[in-house]
């Protein structure tokens, strides 16, 4: 290739160690997340679990599989490594292929979330039937998650400009304002929309976010508004863009379901099986915060050093190296730190259901039961966070086949084991179901990883697959 070894000028320029990144990128992200976990609270506090809030909950998993499949789980994966690669060649490229890509990707994206609505109120007519809302909130709260998954799945986008560029600040200190916008127009709301003001609250904080995103990657690529204009011309981006994204969209819709899955079948079990279902599961985002917030910048990290591999033989082995000793470093650090933290998070399981969830409308009943299934998460808790980070590694290498094979193993196992469950344990059955899943999945991901760096240094010109 011409540019292979011709570095531009923003190339060269002295980046931020991946490890100054993530102590800079943690605890704004931890205050994001944090914020997050914040409007669950309040809503737990303000509404219990009726069975409104499990039609609320049951369109919110809906609108969060929608923005997993669309964007942050597959779009947002492969447009790093691509514009990292686009970045080498130079800030023009960088341009092109933003420009390029994010022209599809406006244009087909609203209209494939419409065609998944549709379906999703059609299967949900059988797990949710009667909700004793009227059909005119059934249409707007309907409607507003829609929105949500259209205005959340551009902000991703942007995202991903900006964290291939390694400006990580900025979204994450927004995700922590977002927290405040939402809580505030619920509390303002609720006396007069009633159970619309969630959706409502939760579009306002999307669109906080986009309003103050979307310039700062104008500026970050040297773009003006004149510039920005829709091209439909197939590009070599473009070509590589869907293709992989197709990948990503079978692997996010494999693994979104399995939480739609579990929401539906606890449905069968009674009113408040849902929300007790997503309280304990929204705790267990507390753990995978403290790691998740360093995702991006491994990603953003590793992507750079892939595309770097293209620079000449020599390097590709040295940052090879790099690489691989990087990647199992994370895995050693995640285990080392994460295993007393889980452990003593397991033990005081119930004085945290009680503090977070026993403020308002939930009875103790239902406190004692969200704890129970608590236990039962965090059991399979550790697998899951080293297969998170082994994930990222994948990505960096592009290799999309791994991940969508392992969510897919996920897939067909999942239901079965959760009908199985139920038959003894009821509720927790489900629980079970994902928390015993989370070892040979991390097996399977880590066995693939370790083969595939084998592979990598016998024949360098397959480090990236499907190109």
């Amino acid at each position: 290739m011409p540019f292979k070894h011709r570095m531009p000028n923003n190339a060269t320029k002295k980046e931020p160690s991946i490890l100054k990144n993530i102590l800079v990128v943690t605890p704004l992200s931890l205050i994001g997340r944090a914020g997050t976990f914040l409007i669950y609270i309040a809503l737990a506090n303000w509404f219990g679990d009726p069975v409104e809030m499990d039609f609320i909950y049951y369109y919110w998993g809906i609108a969060v599989f929608f923005i997993e499949m669309l964007s942050s789980a597959s779009a947002y994966s492969v447009l790093v490594p691509i514009l990292a690669e686009a970045r080498i060649k130079g800030e023009t490229e960088a341009q092109r292929c933003v420009q390029s890509i994010f022209s599809r990707y406006i244009i087909t994206m609203p209209w494939f979330c419409c065609l998944l609505v549709g379906i999703a109120w059609m299967i949900s007519q059988h797990f949710l039937p009667n909700t004793g809302l009227t059909p005119t909130t059934t249409f707007g709260i309907v409607s507003g998650f829609l929105c949500l998954a259209i205005i959340t799945s551009i902000r991703w986008m942007l995202k991903a400009v900006l964290d291939t560029y390694q400006a990580f600040q900025l979204p994450v200190i927004l995700q922590g304002l977002r927290a405040a916008v939402v809580i505030g127009t619920i509390y303002l709301c609720k006396p007069s929309l009633t159970w619309f003001s969630i959706p409502f609250a939760l579009i306002l904080g999307e669109l906080f976010q986009v309003s103050v995103l979307f310039p700062r990657c104008c500026t970050i690529l040297n773009l003006r508004m004149q510039q920005l204009k829709l091209n439909l011309q197939e590009t070599p981006y473009t070509k590589q863009f869907f293709p992989q994204c197709l990948l990503m969209i079978g692997a996010a819709i494999s693994d979104g379901l399995n939480p739609v899955v579990d929401r539906g079948m606890a449905s069968t079990l009674g009113a408040g099986s849902v929300s007790k279902l997503d309280y304990a599961f929204r705790l267990c985002a507390i753990p995978e915060t403290l790691t998740g917030v360093t995702l991006p910048v491994l990603l953003s990290h590793w992507s750079r050093i892939s595309s770097s591999e293209q620079q000449s033989e020599h390097d590709e082995k040295i940052n090879g190296t790099q690489f691989q000793r990087s990647v199992w470093q994370g895995v050693l650090i995640l285990l080392v730190l994460m295993t007393p933290f889980l452990a003593g998070f397991y033990l005081f399981r119930g004085n945290i259901v009680s503090i977070l969830y026993g403020q308002g409308e939930l009875s103790e009943v239902g406190q004692l039961h969200i704890a129970s299934l608590l236990g039962i998460y965090l059991l399979g808790m550790l697998p899951r966070l080293m297969s998170r980070l082994l994930i990222r590694a994948h990505l960096a290498r592009q290799a999309h086949r791994t991940v969508v094979a392992a969510t897919l193993i996920r897939l067909i196992l999942n239901p079965f084991l959760n009908w199985l469950f139920m038959q003894y344990w009821g509720l927790e059955g489900i629980a079970w179901s994902t928390a015993l899943l989370s070892y040979p999945i991390f097996a399977y991901i880590a066995i693939a990883f370790w083969r595939g760096g084998q592979t990598n240094k016998t024949k360098p010109e397959q480090s990236v697959p499907g190109n």
